[in-house]
């Protein structure tokens, strides 16, 4: 055989096998050299801000907490097989039915951001935790606002 030719198949085999390892990871089916699985729930509390945060008594997602949606958005469009819930959550203050009902409300505005930055419904679920599950237990105004939030999960 020819050593150009065989100089030639043995770049294209190293070629193809770097293509592979590469393609896999870009199609979410590697691990990066973390040990993260792109596309996985792993994947996205490592790289997006899967937190949004709410005024008082409101469920309106504002300017700057659009932005962290945009990125749910963008990241969720770049693995399409993947779902996520979103979970709704209020401060301490006030009825548990009420703040059921904000939570569901805050969960459905996020679900309506993601869906308006191309996020398929059927890829979204929300539920609401309202004061069940907050972040911080403190009882300051700081604390109240850390737990005015949705949090979205990846589920797969």
């Amino acid at each position: 055989m020819d050593m150009r030719l065989l100089g030639l198949l043995v770049g294209a085999t190293a070629l193809l096998a770097s293509c592979s390892r590469v393609c896999d990871v870009e199609k979410g089916g590697g691990e990066s050299e973390a040990g993260i699985v792109p596309g996985s729930a792993e994947d996205f509390a490592a790289n997006v801000p899967n937190k949004v945060y709410f005024e008082f008594d409101s469920s309106r997602v504002t300017s700057s907490a659009s932005k962290r949606v945009e990125s749910q958005a963008a990241w969720l469009k770049t693995y399409p097989a993947t779902s996520v819930s979103v979970e709704g959550h209020t401060d301490i203050r006030g009825t548990a039915e009420y703040n059921l009902a904000l939570g569901t409300a805050r969960a459905n505005s996020t679900a309506k951001a993601l869906r308006k930055h191309g996020v398929e419904e059927s890829r979204i679920t929300v539920t609401s935790y309202g004061k069940e599950r907050v972040a911080d237990e403190g009882t300051s105004e700081e604390a109240h606002a850390r737990n005015r939030r949705t949090e979205t999960i990846v589920s797969h």
